[in-house]
Formats: C-alpha cells, structure tokens, sequence
C-alpha cells in the first residue's frame, strides 16, 4: 500500500500550516516525519489520514482518492494513534483492544472466533497479554501506550500512524515503544509512519525521514542522509557533529556543549 499526498495546503480555518506539499509513504517501511515545535508535523499526519480536511491538492490511497473511502474501509487499511487518547478507567485491557475489530462487524454483531484470534494477536505481539484482565487506570504508562497500540492493531492495517507515540513517557518506555514498533515492521510487515521528537529515535527506527520547516518539505531521504549538522543548523538552530563510530550502524548526534 502506498498513501501520496500531492501539493497539499492544510490548516485550521483561515489560517494554512502545510502549503504545497509532496508526500509519500508506503508499508514495509519506516517513515518518521520530523521538524521543530509547530512545523505542522501532526497537521500533515491528520490530512493524511482524514483527520483534519486538507484545504487543496489530492491524497491518493493506493491509486484512489481519500475522499472515496468509506470510515470503516480505510479503517481496515490504516489504523491512528493520536497523540492524545483516553478510555472509561474502569474498560478491561481486552476489552479495549476489542474495540479495534469494529471495522469488521456490524452494529450488532460481536466478536466472532477470527475477532478474537486477531485480539489475542495484537495483544501477544505488544506484549499486554498477560495484562489483559487489568482495567486501563492500573496499567503503567508504557503499558498503557502498548496497550493502545495493541487497539490498533486489531484493525490490521497495512500501515500505522503514530502521534508522538513517545510523548510523556519515561526513558525506560521510550525505548519500549522504540522496540515495538521496529519488531512490527520487521516481523509482520506493517508500514509505520511516526511524527517524532526525538532525533537519536529517529535516526535508529526509521527507514525514511521527512524534515518539515515552517509548513513545507525541508528534505527527506535515509536517516545517513537526512540528518546532518547543517540540516540541523538550518532546522533546528542547533549546532553539532554527526559521529559515524565504528562498528555501529547508525551515527550519533554530538550537540556542542551548552556555555
């Protein structure tokens, strides 16, 4: 599956955060959408996934426009974790990640044998199995994040969005997601596409990285070639080095000392 965007101009009323814009994404890979603090990395993830209209220009989903999707069949093909998410506090892990099968049922039917093969999938492959009879209010917050994951899957799209998936949480769960997230793209093939801030995540999960500045495409490309000092001085103000160190894979950020 592939989703193009296509000389987008989104934004919120009168006023346009993305103009002009270019973007495509596809399954089995990667992609991590970065930029400063209201670049309109979210703004394009929601115009991609028919969350926020886009004022012009065409978002295609493997050939076809968005706009002729019906809520349940592009449900079934991409699946939303936004950046901020909430549940009844007493809803039962299994309970939750249930409601991920709704594409694929009637209003009045529930959960079928297949239903429940694919939840006890989901919840397998992020891990939250064995919580599955604790209500949401006493999970941690990386299990919480797994767990809503976990909801997602269910729907069993070809490519996940994820909002800042590893906003608020502790070092610890940053890393958890981190995993997670490369362990479903490699082991089961599912396209992600990530809004991320923090470059060191980025330049270690992502296949493809997309720079936005002030509402337009910086530059995107492999992580090798994306993130450099003088992207990161142009982007960012920031001034560092990119160390290549021998034997590992991906380079590392050196920011210069502060004072």
């Amino acid at each position: 599956m592939e989703i193009k965007g296509e000389q987008l101009k989104v934004g919120y009323g009168d006023y346009t955060v993305i103009q002009g814009m270019d973007l495509h994404v596809q399954s089995g890979r990667i992609t991590s959408i970065i930029g400063p603090n209201g670049s309109g990395k979210s703004t394009v993830l929601k115009a991609l996934t028919r969350l926020l209209p886009y004022k012009s220009g065409m978002v295609r989903v493997d050939g076809r426009p968005l706009s002729s999707y019906s809520p349940k069949e592009l449900a079934r093909n991409i699946g939303v974790l936004p950046q901020l998410h909430s549940a009844p506090p007493d809803f039962l892990v299994r309970e939750l990640v249930g409601y991920g099968r709704v594409p694929y049922q009637k209003w009045y039917q529930q959960n079928t044998e297949e239903d429940q093969r694919v939840i006890d999938w989901a919840m397998k492959a992020t891990g939250v199995y064995p919580l599955r009879e604790k209500s949401i209010r006493e999970c941690s917050g990386g299990e919480s994040q797994r767990v809503w994951i976990a909801t997602v899957l269910t729907q069993q799209p070809q490519i996940l969005f994820l909002d800042e998936p590893t906003t608020y949480l502790d070092i610890a769960h940053q890393l958890e997601t981190m995993r997670l997230v490369k362990k479903l793209n490699r082991e089961n093939g599912i396209g992600v596409v990530m809004v991320l801030h923090d470059l060191t995540q980025a330049l270690d999960v992502s296949d493809w990285i997309v720079v936005i500045k002030n509402g337009r495409k910086y530059d995107e490309g492999t992580p090798e070639d994306v993130i450099t000092a003088k992207m990161m001085k142009e982007v960012y103000d920031v001034d560092c080095d990119i160390i290549h160190v021998p034997g590992r894979r991906k380079p590392l950020i050196a920011y210069k000392e502060i004072g």
